[in-house]
């Protein structure tokens, strides 16, 4: 698991994922670049086996980091996950037992369509063959440290699943989208492009901007509220939380979290408070404000419980 806070600490919602993860494996092992109070530090040590490092290179530098400082033979799998979202708002012996059923030599929590296919990064199994594979060492061995955001999700998230696929092995996600999930994402796709794109001046425009409108959505932000369906989607990550990326009410997310995981997202609004000021502003998140002819339109795409 890779664990970062920018305060030195461990946020209430990481300790309750830690001890989750602690009881549904074998061993864990927590890689932080945080620089540890030390009760943060003695709490992470009482869980797994904690391992520090220098703050460079992102989530993917730590699970390597972790994959080498472990023994990866004898496990029904090894799973490298980190602390960016609150969860898992249902077991993971859940979550393992409806996975260990289906033929996949890995897999995560959730997949994405964007820019390629792939697992979602935040979250993935490995089977042991995969393990055992040239093309997982490979991947591994030829990462260097990458400081932008956007290329670690190129040449590592996507390109994680790329290599794997390439090799033949086969993904899949516990997440399974329905057909009324995918119409919504959709929806909510087109109004995250008329808020991040600027207003069409020819049919040109026009024509590349309805293009943009059925791009691939990340379920993460797209199909956030299905976490308020009995965990279907088994977490909220932060960022969503956060920056609000698609502009769909993240104020109101996590309020209906909170009415409907008091335990789960207890401290977690408390937590984006105390770290608002030391989080950057991605520019991806930085949207426009809505046209006033589509206003009305917001009620059909925000956040909203479960039916």
């Amino acid at each position: 698991m890779a664990h970062y806070d920018p305060r030195g600490l461990v946020a209430p919602h990481v300790r309750r994922h830690v001890a989750a993860l602690a009881s549904a494996v074998d061993e864990l092992v927590v890689v932080s670049t945080a620089e540890l109070d030390d009760e943060g530090a003695a709490f992470l040590e009482s869980h797994a086996r904690l391992i520090r490092r220098p703050n460079y290179g992102y989530d993917f530098f730590s699970y390597k980091t972790g994959l080498e400082a472990s023994r990866l033979t004898g496990h029904d799998e090894v799973i490298v996950c980190n602390d960016t979202y609150v969860g898992p708002l249902v077991d993971y012996s859940e979550i393992f037992e409806t996975m260990g059923s289906r033929p996949a030599d890995f897999w995560g929590l959730t997949a994405s369509q964007r820019v390629h296919p792939h697992v979602q990064s935040f979250f993935v199994a490995f089977r042991p063959w995969v393990l055992d594979s040239q093309a997982f060492a490979r991947f591994w061995r030829t990462m260097s440290p990458v400081s932008d955001r956007g290329k670690v999700i190129a040449a590592y998230e996507v390109g994680l699943s790329r290599s794997l696929t390439d090799a033949g092995f086969r993904w899949s996600s516990y997440f399974s989208e329905t057909d009324a999930d995918r119409t919504l994402a959709q929806r909510r796709v087109a109004w995250w492009t008329v808020h991040r794109l600027p207003p069409p001046r020819s049919r040109r425009q026009l024509s590349w901007l309805l293009e943009r409108a059925k791009d691939p959505w990340n379920p993460a932000i797209a199909l956030a509220d299905v976490a308020l369906d009995g965990g279907r989607l088994p977490y909220v990550k932060i960022d969503t939380l956060r920056y609000d990326p698609y502009g769909l009410g993240a104020d109101r997310l996590l309020l209906l979290c909170e009415q409907r995981y008091p335990e789960a997202f207890a401290g977690v609004r408390e937590y984006l408070d105390a770290t608002s000021a030391i989080s950057t502003v991605r520019p991806d998140t930085v949207l426009r404000p809505t046209p006033r002819a589509l206003r009305p339109l917001r009620r059909l795409v925000e956040y909203r419980r479960a039916s």
